[in-house]
């Protein structure tokens, strides 16, 4: 059977199309045993959020295939150089689209769409400020919270003790570190009872992270993931389910930094689970992308009690889109690959700046 893509995708797939010879993509990506980190951890690494040489390679591929001109600059450095040569393409327009974060601390996605806002160049997704913003899980969720949407209960942890207040006594939490991704910072010990043993545990990974914590009310059930795409009118395909070792219903059990690093989870169209519950978390994504004021692409992670009822954990502005990914499995529904997604990007970015008439 057939599967029909969206209008609002094949759109900007054939823009991207009729824009090939005018447009290309410059990717900028932090690549392991390429990339040395600036500061890191003891234990959990940064290096996770990096790409592997064949995630990068797989990228390439996407936007080779799709029969746009690639250009790929390791680390934000590389980036600068290109900019004081005067950021030479052997295209009309670059478009860039930013995947480094070397380090450690907010706002590190924000250095590469800054300075695209400050040279002039068109960027693939969002802009510094919207990525700075969905970087700070505690502000990106209290955010959202008061605009009325579904958020877990959360509450921010540092230095100082809680902020605004501490959580009532004996409720279950999960607590995580405040600027990172990729499940750093996150074991099975990060769900605890709010008692004053587990409050001391907590100190130990403020230290550690050298970050607040985002603690959020711990949800049992299922764990779904939406993509997002677009900007003033968000769309989105399906709300994409994480299994671990073939388990739907995972009760207690998260993603933990030791799964996320050894890929040890898989995907399945949540629709099939619960079609109400999905249809509900894609609408509420929608509304929080917009709310947070994001662009292009992006993802809104939810845990769901074993009834359904989805509640926002988090929400990513660069997503994966590797082959590996809750995205790509999201495309592969309507019978899109990486070339298509690809595809996407551009025909977004150039829609946006206007770079082809």
């Amino acid at each position: 059977m057939s599967v029909l893509r969206p209008d609002w995708f094949s759109t900007r797939v054939q823009l991207a199309e009729a824009a090939s010879a005018d447009v290309g993509v410059v990717i900028v990506a932090n690549v392991k045993e390429k990339t040395t980190p600036l500061s890191d951890y003891d234990g959990d690494s940064i290096i996770s959020e990096f790409l592997s040489n064949q995630e990068l390679d797989d990228l390439v591929e996407y936007f080779e295939n799709a029969g746009l001109y690639c250009h790929v600059l390791i680390d934000e450095e590389r980036f600068l150089d290109w900019l004081v040569q005067g950021h030479p393409f052997p295209r009309r327009h670059a478009v860039v689209y930013n995947l480094a974060q070397n380090g450690t601390g907010p706002a590190r996605l924000t250095t590469v769409a800054a300075l695209c806002r400050l040279n002039g160049l068109p960027l693939a997704d969002s802009e510094a400020y919207g990525v700075a913003l969905a970087q700070h899980k505690f502000h990106s969720l209290s955010l959202l919270s008061h605009f009325g949407m579904p958020v877990a209960r959360c509450w921010s942890f540092g230095n100082n003790g809680w902020w605004p207040n501490a959580p009532p006594s004996d409720l279950k939490l999960i607590a995580k570190p405040t600027f990172d991704s990729a499940s750093i910072g996150v074991d099975n010990a990060s769900i605890f009872q709010m008692t004053a043993s587990g409050v001391d545990s907590l100190m130990e990974r403020v230290k550690k992270y050298r970050q607040p914590l985002t603690v959020q009310e711990f949800v049992s059930g299922y764990e779904i993931e939406v993509p997002v795409f677009g900007a003033d009118d968000p769309q989105t395909i399906a709300a994409i389910g994480i299994d671990l070792q073939g388990r739907r219903q995972l009760g207690s059990e998260i993603l933990t930094y030791s799964s996320v690093f050894d890929d040890q989870y898989g995907f399945y169209n949540f629709a099939d689970e619960n079609l109400e519950s999905a249809n509900a978390a894609m609408s509420i994504s929608r509304q929080a992308f917009s709310a947070l004021g994001l662009i292009g692409i992006g993802r809104v992670d939810f845990r769901l009690t074993e009834s359904g009822r989805p509640f926002i954990m988090e929400v990513n502005c660069k997503p994966h889109i590797t082959k590996h990914s809750g995205f790509m499995y999201a495309l592969s529904l309507i019978g899109c690959s990486g070339s298509d997604l690809a595809k996407y990007l551009i025909g977004f970015a150039v829609e946006r700046y206007t770079l082809f008439s």
